[in-house]
């Protein structure tokens, strides 16, 4: 693969890059550039043919890339390459886990987790399933695949390594189309199989555990309880932890935005470490493509984003997609089991898997693992141990998404909608959104809500068998429990696009992680399978936060005088620092505390004057800025009486008086407690915990919540997501399968969420955009809290969550003008030739 890079950078404020004079030559001069663009003064520019890969890419404010190429093999080829320049580390490590070869380079892991990741992805077969899916790509999806692949690949040929904290490994090089199908499996899998690795390698029938160690010396092949315990809870029902992924998203309609078109706020949380973490880029093929967005490392093309005409956004689905079944076993071999009384036989295969060992020699080490009709053998038995491999029962799953090979072809689809219409349906016609909520407005003001997420369709028993067990396990034995074929679907047994749950509307609809329930509260969505969340439930402090600002009127509404949202409004919305639980709260607590008159709050023995931390309170203006007094003990205060009294952020009890009603479920749980002892008892416990801490009462936000970049710590604005504040900002001790090195976490200090090393963030509001569609286009202005670039020597290592600290959105370029008149242009030709 050849490769050519011309760096033009700006001198004077205007550059232009048309693609019927610099696509079509070698290299331009600054000087010729500049002259063409005045000539040109418009968005449309000539299609040129030609057989290599060529593409512009131009990087605005933040160092966002504006990839311009001719056809769109060339625009993967630039996003491709931009991505490699910018977080290429985070795809190259994927790529190794996804060919099965962490053991290779890494050696077994700790409690052998790279052995049960390359076991387990050997098992579900996702390279099998990526190769195949190859040659069934449609031409725009091939050929941007196939242009990705070549430009990741021809950036690491003139650079020779990736930067970040990759830079320089052996095991980073070149990948191909068929790594990059198989991210997009993997991404599908997310919420499903992806987190049973464990548990498929640990699972072995009981006659065969003496042979379940691997057949290399010294090597063992048995992954940890603890591994299988920490990966598995996400696909049971009542036993789920999902503060890694979730998103706030408005959808504004013709009724209620100040300029009578569409207007989408998206504000995902996501991970700002590992492989789940945003990335922006627009891409351009004059006539054909002209799409800005974001996406997750690996993919190509955007995930969340707009056009000229549409804009949307996805939140996590509260839904489940994959269900976990026992199966009865005959009485004479543990690998038979039983369907309505009939025996059927497990598939077996055995896989082989290179370990580097502690001296670098490589092994091979080989493990039979097991299949029913369902999906693969688990041992759950580490959360549980009547859930493991026993003589009389197995345990087995089924993953809605294992088959899904859609997600690169819906969201092609849906870059090219002209409606939000269009892109409802992009959704019928792939239903290929793995785990996600759509959230979508577009141009002539309509709006959309819709759960199309990948979900089983149990029948009625199979939904009551389902709901009355407490981690939603099944009887695999019992046919009735199979999930139910139905025509419309994108594969047998998953709910078809026409009973997911949908709402249209002028006015508004959004999401907040909550079940579909209350895309809009005036208009509830009632009568859909439990399977994609439930109804008539109290909703987060989050949920009842967003549907406050949604309104016309009242103290937490972002709306104008006229109930009508503007870019500006949005955009105070977007960056708003208040919470639910310090807007309804704040006040009843300081009046308590107040009562106290100086008398002790007795805790755990020890007699603690509050008159302080009241004083704090009392000065504080219930905000979650870098300079906010009194934030830190309020979430320590709240956390103390959460962690006393399970529930009574969403309930009444030791919080709140009046209790959740369903009929006003915004409003409700309401009112002080009348009794303030336990909020008061909490109170004591946070000043406890800042005097173990060594703060003061009073200490900023800022000087105990912060991301680590490159050995310095930024602060951060926002909260943990149970205080109630739209800006959720948090710690997760693995934020994905990457094997970066993760943002310690620090260890708890007494009653709260105060750690040795304060609050370290390193996940929460990622990718954060308002598109605001005018008469003359799209206005968008946005922000990557995390920044584009993994090196420590860019500028935009640290640019944007310095501007998230500030609060401050970027104007975010979509059209020629607006991208020529950025005054931070910088921009680079790259090309190569198409390997025969």
């Amino acid at each position: 693969m050849g490769t050519m890079s011309t760096r033009l950078r700006r001198t004077v404020p205007t550059m232009v890059i048309v693609v019927s004079t610099l696509l079509s030559t070698g290299a331009a001069s600054a000087g010729s550039t500049a002259a063409n663009a005045r000539s040109a003064g418009t968005d449309d520019v000539a299609t040129v043919q030609h057989d290599g890969y060529r593409a512009v890419i131009r990087r605005t404010q933040h160092g966002v890339p504006h990839v311009l190429a001719a056809d769109v093999k060339s625009a993967g080829f630039g996003q491709g390459w931009a991505y490699a320049a910018d977080r290429g580390c985070d795809l190259a490590d994927q790529v190794v886990k996804l060919r099965s070869e962490r053991a290779r380079w890494f050696g077994p892991g700790p409690d052998n987790a790279h052995l049960a990741s390359d076991f387990g992805y050997h098992a579900l077969g996702i390279r099998t399933k990526a190769e195949r899916e190859l040659t069934k790509l449609s031409p725009d999806v091939r050929a941007m695949v196939s242009g990705y692949a070549a430009g990741f690949n021809a950036y690491l040929e003139r650079s020779g390594t990736l930067p970040g904290w990759c830079a320089d490994a052996p095991w980073v090089g070149k990948i191909d189309e068929v790594d990059l199908l198989s991210r997009e499996r993997d991404v599908a899998i997310t919420m499903g199989s992806a987190t049973l690795l464990g548990a498929i390698t640990l699972a072995q029938p009981p006659t065969r555990q003496a042979r379940a160690k691997g057949t290399a010396p010294g090597v063992d092949a048995e992954p940890g309880r603890k591994l299988v315990a920490q990966q598995a809870r996400t696909v049971l029902r009542g036993d789920r932890r999902t503060a890694a992924l979730g998103s706030n998203g408005w959808a504004v309609g013709e009724e209620r935005t100040a300029d009578r078109g569409g207007l989408l706020v998206a504000n995902p949380h996501f991970p700002w470490e590992g492989e789940n973490r945003f990335w922006e880029s627009q891409l351009t093929v004059p006539g054909r493509l002209q799409v800005y967005g974001a996406n997750l490392g690996g993919l190509p093309g955007v995930q969340i984003g707009f056009n000229r005409d549409v804009a949307w956004t996805h939140t996590v689905s509260s839904g489940w997609h994959t269900t976990v079944y026992t199966v009865k076993l005959t009485e004479s071999d543990p690998t038979r089991y039983l369907v309505d009384g009939t025996p059927e036989g497990m598939t077996s295969r055995t896989y082989s898997v290179r370990v580097k060992g502690t001296d670098g020699s490589l092994q091979t080490v080989r493990r039979t693992l097991w299949q029913t009709r369902y999906g693969p053998v688990i041992d759950l038995s580490p959360v549980d141990p009547s859930y493991g491999w026993s003589r009389t029962q197995a345990v087995t799953f089924q993953d809605a998404n294992i088959g899904n090979g859609g997600i690169l072809e819906q969201y092609a689809d849906m870059a090219k909608a002209r409606s939000v219409g269009e892109l409802k349906a992009a959704h019928r016609r792939h239903q290929a959104v793995p785990w996600m909520n759509t959230i979508a407005a577009d141009k002539s003001g309509a709006t959309w809500y819709a759960d199309t997420s990948a979900t089983p369709n149990l029948s009625a028993d199979g939904i009551a068998a389902w709901l009355s067990h407490p981690f939603g396990v099944l009887d695999g034995s019992d046919s009735r429990h199979a999930w139910q074929k139905e025509p419309g679907a994108r594969q047998p047994g998953l709910v078809p696009f026409v009973r997911q749950p949908q709402l249209s509307r002028r006015d508004y609809v959004f999401n907040s992680n909550d079940s579909y329930w209350l895309a809009n509260p005036e208009r509830p969505l009632t009568g859909f399978s439990p399977l994609f969340g439930f109804e008539n439930v109290p909703q987060s402090a989050r949920t009842r936060q967003n549907a406050l600002m949604l309104r016309k009127s009242g103290p937490a509404s972002v709306s104008g005088t006229d109930g009508r949202i503007s870019l500006a409004e949005a955009e105070k919305g977007l960056m708003s620092t208040r919470a639910l639980t310090s807007d309804h709260l704040l006040a009843p607590v300081v009046r308590a505390c107040r009562a106290q008159a100086g008398t002790p709050v007795v805790v755990d023995g020890r007699s603690v004057d509050v008159t302080k931390s009241c004083d704090v309170l009392a000065d504080w203006d219930g905000r979650f800025t870098v300079d906010s007094r009194g934030a830190v003990l309020w979430r320590e205060t709240l956390a103390a009486v959460e962690r006393a009294h399970p529930g009574s952020v969403t309930n009444a009890g030791a919080l709140f008086s009046e209790a959740f009603d369903p009929a006003r479920p915004v409003d409700t749980p309401a009112g002080p407690a009348a009794d303030t002892a336990p909020v008061l008892e909490g109170l004591a416990k946070a000043a406890l915990t800042l005097e173990a801490a060594g703060l003061p009462a009073d200490v900023p936000l800022g000087r105990v919540q912060y991301a680590v970049k490159d050995g310095n710590r930024l602060p951060v604005p926002g909260t943990a997501g149970f205080i109630g504040a739209t800006n959720v900002v948090e710690h997760l001790t693995q934020p994905g399968s990457s094997l970066e090195p993760a943002t310690p976490g620090g260890t708890p200090l007494a009653y709260g969420d105060l750690t040795d090393q304060g609050y370290p963030v390193n996940t929460g509001s990622s990718f954060m955009l308002v598109v605001n569609f005018t008469r003359n286009g799209p206005v968008a202005k946005g922000l990557l809290t995390m920044g584009q670039s993994l090196d420590p020597g860019s500028p935009h290592f640290t640019d944007q969550t310095r501007a998230f600290a500030r609060l401050e959105l970027g104007r975010r370029p979509f059209t020629e003008k607006e991208i020529l008149a950025d005054r931070h242009l910088a921009t680079e030709m790259v090309t190569g030739r198409v390997a025969r």
